[in-house]
């Protein structure tokens, strides 16, 4: 359903700025294909699933009950300016030594993402990490949700929030659909555009930041996102409405609430982007970090794996194979590396 209205605006950028040409009975084709066929087109494409990285999250119990708390169900009327935040480890599944991590802030009302790369999760790093966010977010903030991690809930952090008058929440424990927005864009954004390899070197962070900058202006100018109109109950089923898909730029463009200097320096860039060279930027970025971050692995050696989580399906087997949920491209093009050299390898034995 995104997909098919991003197509419209896709087409003009390219158009615009003349990188491909679009035949008028392709391009008829695309402003009339249906949600429902592109489903069917992209099942072979899904058919990969992903893994799931770790938990990093610890309690500071000493300062925990002085920051209010906000569930699941006090978003609804959110003012544009209020952010989830959230934390990401690149550890490689070993939580062991140094390793880079990725503050990912979403806005509930307009779904504005940015991704800031944090080399770890001293109070220093976060805070400079917090100040940056602040910084090149496109319009004022007004409040900051996180969960119960130290990371967030220290003495800075408060004095941040304190000092610069935003509102500082926090969810429950053990309770991660209090952060909903984020904990759904740091699957979208950041593990389907960086895996889960262990990112710890000086250039993994170097291609990172480039990565992120390109990123955050893909997903915020050029990818429409979906918000849930409202949920019932029907029986033992629960149904949701959503929204148009529209991209965060066009939700931005929208809102009273926003001041008209921070809509005009929005719309500057926007004419300035060129859609096809930063989409060829991000696939360049990402192969080189594969190149660099994934380990090297010989056809003849068995790889142990992660034993799956035991999950007890409702749903027939075949339907459940046909119809997988979480693609992960990124680890698609990772395999494809990794195989690439094992071939390589083989092939300079035989020499």
């Amino acid at each position: 359903k995104r997909l098919v209205h991003a197509i419209p605006e896709t087409i003009k950028n390219l158009e615009r700025f003349q990188t491909y040409k679009i035949s008028k009975e392709i391009k008829q084709k695309l402003l009339k294909i249906s949600a429902s066929t592109i489903e069917r087109l992209l099942v072979p494409i899904r058919k990969k699933l992903g893994i799931k990285g770790t938990s990093m999250t610890k309690q500071n119990k000493y300062l925990i009950d002085r920051i209010p708390i906000k569930t699941f169900g006090e978003w609804k009327d959110s003012l544009p300016g209020f952010t989830q935040i959230d934390l990401i480890a690149h550890n490689g599944g070993n939580v062991f030594g140094g390793f880079f991590s990725t503050l990912c802030a979403t806005d509930v009302c307009t779904g504005w993402t940015i991704c800031i790369l944090v080399r770890d999760k001293t109070m220093l790093q976060m805070l400079k990490a917090l100040i940056r966010l602040k910084n090149v977010f496109p319009y004022p903030l007004l409040g900051i949700h996180s969960d119960n991690g130290s990371e967030f809930i220290n003495e800075s952090i408060i004095r941040f929030s304190e000092k610069y008058h935003l509102i500082f929440t926090r969810g429950r424990p053990y309770k991660k659909n209090d952060n909903p927005h984020v904990e759904q864009k740091n699957f979208s954004v950041v593990r389907r555009n960086t895996g889960y390899l262990r990112f710890d070197k000086s250039e993994h962070f170097e291609i990172l930041v480039k990565l992120y900058s390109l990123l955050n202006l893909y997903n915020n100018y050029f990818l429409p996102v979906m918000m849930l109109k409202e949920k019932h109950r029907i029986g033992s089923k629960s149904m949701r409405k959503y929204d148009i898909p529209k991209t965060p730029l066009q939700r931005v463009l929208k809102r009273s609430e926003i001041p008209s200097v921070n809509k005009l320096e929005i719309k500057s860039i926007y004419k300035n982007l060129d859609l096809s060279s930063i989409k060829n930027e991000i696939n360049q970025l990402q192969d080189d970090l594969i190149k660099i971050a994934a380990p090297i692995r010989s056809p003849n050696v068995k790889v142990r794996k992660r034993r799956k989580k035991a999950i007890y399906h409702t749903t027939p087997k075949w339907r459940r194979e046909f119809s997988p949920t979480s693609s992960n491209p990124f680890l698609q093009r990772q395999k494809m590396q990794e195989l690439r050299r094992a071939a390589e390898t083989v092939w300079n034995r035989q020499k």
